[in-house]
């Protein structure tokens, strides 16, 4: 409660006239016998999302969050964000079920409004990931695939009888990294880029070209691959960024397989939405993500291709011409 009054008076002195901003109250729905614990991380998040709604009303070009609720990496995560984007909760009152994960604890779907780095014009909704140790402290916030593809994933790995709890936990971690890729793109973190790639990884992105029509090629439109070094996809990437304002990624339709005879070696593919102030596409992502160091996995192979053919036509890629874990020599 002391720390409470303390950040209560840290706000009031912060804000040069009153401003009207909603307050949230968070309630964990589900999943701790922890009465303790439970508090602390109800008390962690109201704290966060009513702050996050305060800067957003007040135009604030930095978000604060105090120490005694969020690790110092936490902190950098929602400033990297906020950087980029801002965003809102706008209900007030959310609950969620707690999970217990390999390093602590998360809850998912928090229900955000991203707005553009003014607070003026929306970009539209995402649901954000919270996660925390075991004491209850916010350790990452990024944002999380649709809640309903999430839940449809759990339900479906459950259902597969073959699938043991271990590997049903090693997919959720996976997945939780690749939510975690994602947000890097737009938190435009070019640091955490460099260091998920793999030093050799190769990464290969399509695009449709025109060719000459045939009995085989009707459409006369084809994929031209081109391979590029991680330097070099870096150093693009860090163009991108910088010559738009904003960059929104999201994923879904995701899938994850595990490597047939290499452990800890998982191929992940999903469709991937891209939007920037310049520039938009829709495309399959497929890597191949390695975590025989579960502390600092890597990517080694990346791949972009183009989900229309020709959009005006209709035509799509083929999902069997999708890359898959099959179309690399791993060894």
């Amino acid at each position: 409660m002391k720390k409470l009054l303390l950040f209560a008076l840290f706000i009031l002195a912060s804000l040069p006239v009153a401003m009207a901003y909603r307050q949230v109250h968070f309630t964990v729905s589900d999943g701790t016998s922890d009465a303790e614990l439970k508090e602390r991380i109800e008390y962690a998040m109201s704290l966060l999302l009513t702050e996050v709604n305060r800067a957003h009303e007040a135009h604030m070009s930095v978000i604060t969050v105090p120490s005694f609720v969020a690790t110092a990496e936490a902190q950098q995560d929602i400033g990297k964000l906020w950087k980029n984007e801002h965003f809102l909760c706008d209900a007030e009152q959310v609950s969620e079920r707690l999970l217990t994960v390999r390093d602590g604890y998360q809850v998912r779907g928090i229900p955000l409004v991203v707005t553009d780095s003014t607070g003026q014009n929306q970009l539209g909704r995402q649901e954000a990931v919270v996660s925390f140790d075991k004491r209850g402290t916010i350790t990452s916030f990024y944002y999380t695939i649709n809640p309903e593809l999430y839940s449809s994933l759990y339900k479906q790995w459950m259902q597969e009888k073959h699938h043991e709890t271990t590997d049903i936990n090693d997919r959720m971690m996976v997945l939780n990294y690749v939510e975690h890729f994602r947000t890097a793109y737009n938190q435009k973190d070019l640091s955490f880029l460099q260091q998920v790639f793999s030093d050799d990884a190769l990464i290969i992105t399509g695009r449709v070209i025109r060719v000459r029509r045939s009995d085989m090629n009707p459409a006369g439109v084809d994929i031209k691959y081109i391979r590029h070094s991680k330097q070099e996809y870096i150093s693009n990437l860090g163009r991108v960024f910088r010559a738009n304002s904003y960059v929104r990624v999201k994923f879904d339709d995701v899938t994850i397989v595990p490597h047939p005879t290499l452990r800890n070696i998982y191929g992940v593919t999903v469709h991937q939405q891209w939007n920037s102030s310049s520039y938009s596409d829709e495309g399959y992502v497929f890597m191949v993500w390695d975590f025989r160091n579960q502390d600092e996995p890597q990517i080694h192979v990346r791949t972009w291709q183009p989900e229309f053919l020709d959009k005006a036509q209709g035509q799509r890629l083929s999902r069997d011409a999708v890359f898959t874990l099959g179309d690399f020599d791993l060894q």
